[in-house]
C-alpha cells in the first residue's frame, strides 16, 4: 500500500469515488476487462481482479485504492489470467480488444493539436465509431471499440492480433498523420493547415533539435538524409565480399564468417540517387508527443474513464472528440464533472467492420517496412539493370522438383527462422517465376506445416509489398549467415558448390534438365534410324522428367 496521503487529498479522493454515477461508470468501463487498482500511483493491487458491483469500487477505495486501471483486452473470464499461460490459452481466453491511443505531451497546446490529428486520420479511414478522453494529466485517450473491427483480416482472427494490432495501427497513424497533414515549408511547420509554428518557436518550446523536429528522405529511395549529408558506411570483407552496414563513429567490423577484420567504405548516397529535388522534409510527430501504444505489451492497462490522477489531482473525464482542441483542463477538476455527457468506448449501434481499412493498412505499412530493413541491413536489394543483367527473367515457375536443397528444407516447416523464411521466400518463389498468387498459396500452405504458424497476414504483407515494387529482388545469398546456416536448413549437395544463390540454383538445374530433355529427344529420333544391333548399343541416359503443369500457367520457355 502506498503512504498515507494528507487529509484534504485524502478527502478529495474518498467524496470522488463516494458518488455512485461515478462508481457506476468505472464498473461499466470495466465489463469483460481486468480491472485492477493502484495505491497512490505507487503499485498495482494483485492481478487479475475485476469490478462487478458499483460497492466494488468503494470497498477497494477504502483500502488504499486511488485510481483504477482497466485493460485494452477483452476476456471471456479475467480472472482465470495467468502469467503461466501459453500463449495459445492466452488467445483462447481473449475475446477481442480495443484500440486506445495514449498520446502525452507536456505541452497542452500540442497534446490537443496531435491528438486532433489522430482523430482527422482516423476519420480519413472511414471510421467514426470515435470516442476520447482527457487522460487525467498531459494529453487525451482516443479509442475505438473492438467490434469495429472486423472478425477475421488475411486470414487472421482479429481478436488474436494482440499487441501487435494496436502496435501497428499507432505506428502507422504517426507516419500518416507526419506525410498527410503535417507540413514543412521551409522553416515552418504547419498542422492541419490550421496552425503554424516557426522551426525556431518549436524547438525554444519543446527543447528539441531541428533533427529531431524534422527528417529529410529521399523520395527515390525512401532513405533517410543523415546528418553527415547523407553519407552511408559499409563494412567490407577483403576474403569474401560480404557487406554489412555501419556508423560513422565505427572503426571496424568483423566479418561473422571469415573472422578478420572489414574494410570500412564510406558512400556519398547523394551522388546516386539521393539528389536534392529529390529530397523532402516530413515532421516527427514522436519528437513532441509519446504515444504509448507503440510499445504496449500483452496485459496493458489504461486510466479507467472517471479515475482520479494522483500526480495532476484531476479526473480522467470523457470528452466529445470534436472538443478536443477546445478542452481546458479546469473542467476535469472531481468537484465540477458531471457524468453521462459522453460515453468513452461506446458499443452500442456500431457498424462492425468500419476500421477493416486501417487495420490492413497498418500491417501493410509494418510489412513495407520491416522487408525495406531487410534489404538494406542484409545488402540483399538488387537493382532492376543489375538483375536483368545476371539473370534472365525467368518467365515460366520452376517446379519444386528443382528447388535447392535449404528451400526444401524449410519447405518441410520451421520451429526457428520462420520469418527470415518468410523473406527468402518471397523473394525466391518470384525470382524463379511464380506469380504473386501462387506464391501466396505456397507460402499459405508451407505456414501450416510450421510447429507454431505465423500469422497470416506477415506473410501476405510481404506478398504484398513485393508485388507493388513491381521488380524482382534475390533472396540472400547462401553464405550470408544470417540466414539459412543460423536455422540449420543449409544441406548443400554437389550441385550447391557451383552456385551462389538458392535462385540461381533452381534456375540452372531447370535449364540443365531442359537442355538435356531435348538432347533426349534429338538422341531417340537417331536410335530409330539406327539397325537394330546400334539401337540395342545405344545408351540413353535419364533426364529429369519435364514440368507437368506450373503454378502461373504461362506457356513461355524458360
Amino acid at each position: 500500500m502506498a503512504e498515507r496521503m494528507d487529509p484534504i487529498t485524502l478527502s478529495r479522493v474518498l467524496r470522488h469515488y463516494k458518488r455512485i454515477e461515478v462508481q457506476n461508470e468505472i464498473v461499466k468501463a470495466a465489463q469483460n476487462k481486468e480491472a485492477v487498482g493502484s495505491f497512490g500511483g505507487k503499485g498495482y493491487a494483485k492481478r487479475p481482479d475485476v469490478l462487478i458491483y458499483p460497492n466494488d469500487v468503494m470497498e477497494q477505495v477504502k483500502n488504499g485504492v486511488t485510481s483504477f486501471h482497466v485493460s485494452e483486452e477483452l476476456w471471456s473470464n479475467p480472472q482465470r489470467i495467468s502469467t503461466e499461460m501459453k500463449k495459445q490459452e492466452y488467445e483462447d481466453l481473449r475475446t477481442g480488444w480495443d484500440l486506445v491511443l495514449d498520446i502525452d505531451c507536456p505541452q497542452w497546446e500540442f497534446a490537443r493539436i496531435v491528438s486532433w490529428l489522430f482523430i482527422k486520420a482516423l476519420r480519413e479511414h472511414d471510421i467514426d465509431a470515435i470516442t476520447a478522453k482527457f487522460s487525467g494529466n498531459k494529453g487525451f485517450h482516443i479509442a475505438v471499440p473492438f467490434e469495429a473491427f472486423p472478425e477475421r483480416v488475411h486470414d487472421a482472427q482479429t481478436k488474436d492480433l494482440f499487441p501487435d494490432g494496436p502496435r501497428k495501427i499507432a505506428a502507422y497513424l504517426l507516419d500518416y498523420i507526419g506525410k498527410k497533414h503535417v507540413k514543412v515549408k521551409e522553416d515552418t511547420v504547419v498542422f492541419g493547415d490550421r496552425f503554424s509554428y516557426t522551426l525556431k518557436d518549436l524547438k525554444d518550446k519543446t527543447g528539441k533539435t531541428t533533427e529531431e523536429l524534422v527528417q529529410t528522405y529521399c523520395t527515390n529511395c525512401g532513405k533517410k538524409k543523415s546528418a553527415a549529408g547523407g553519407r552511408q558506411v559499409q563494412f567490407i570483407c577483403p576474403q569474401c565480399n560480404m557487406t554489412i552496414a555501419g556508423r560513422e563513429d565505427e572503426q571496424y567490423k568483423t566479418c561473422p564468417k571469415c573472422r578478420i577484420i572489414m574494410e570500412k567504405e564510406v558512400i556519398d548516397t547523394s551522388k546516386k540517387c539521393c539528389l536534392k529535388p529529390r529530397m523532402t522534409k516530413v515532421f516527427n510527430p514522436l519528437s513532441i508527443v509519446e504515444v504509448d501504444t507503440v510499445l504496449i505489451a500483452p496485459r496493458h492497462l489504461y486510466r479507467a474513464p472517471y479515475s482520479y490522477h494522483e500526480k495532476s489531482g484531476l479526473v480522467s473525464v470523457p470528452i466529445h472528440p470534436d472538443r478536443i482542441l477546445g478542452f481546458e483542463k479546469k473542467e476535469a477538476e472531481p468537484d465540477s464533472i458531471k457524468t453521462g455527457r459522453h460515453a468513452f468506448l461506446e458499443r452500442e449501434g456500431i457498424v462492425a467492420g468500419q476500421a477493416k481499412k486501417l487495420l490492413v493498412e497498418a500491417f501493410d505499412l509494418a510489412a513495407r517496412k520491416e522487408q525495406k530493413m531487410r534489404e538494406i541491413e542484409e545488402g540483399t536489394k538488387i537493382e532492376r539493370h543489375l538483375l536483368n543483367k545476371e539473370f534472365e527473367e525467368v518467365q515460366t515457375a520452376i517446379p519444386e522438383k528443382f528447388f535447392p536443397p535449404c528451400i526444401q528444407q524449410i519447405s518441410k516447416g520451421l520451429t526457428d527462422g520462420k520469418k527470415r523464411a518468410v523473406f527468402i521466400l518471397t523473394n525466391f518463389l518470384t525470382s524463379c517465376g511464380w506469380d504473386y498468387g501462387a506464391a501466396e498459396e505456397w507460402m499459405k500452405e508451407w505456414n501450416q506445416r510450421n510447429s507454431e504458424p505465423l500469422r497470416d497476414q506477415y506473410y501476405l504483407g510481404q506478398i504484398r509489398y513485393a508485388k507493388q515494387q513491381k521488380k524482382k529482388v534475390l533472396p540472400p545469398n547462401c553464405d550470408n549467415s544470417a540466414y539459412y546456416k543460423s536455422f540449420g536448413v543449409c544441406k548443400p549437395d554437389n550441385f550447391c558448390k557451383y552456385i551462389k544463390n538458392p535462385a540461381n540454383y533452381a534456375i540452372k538445374r531447370a535449364r540443365y534438365a531442359q537442355r538435356e530433355e531435348g538432347k533426349g529427344k534429338r538422341k531417340g529420333n537417331k536410335v530409330e534410324e539406327r539397325s537394330g544391333k546400334q539401337a540395342k548399343e545405344q545408351v540413353i541416359q535419364p533426364v529429369p522428367e519435364p514440368p507437368k503443369s506450373v503454378p502461373n500457367k504461362q506457356s513461355q520457355s524458360l
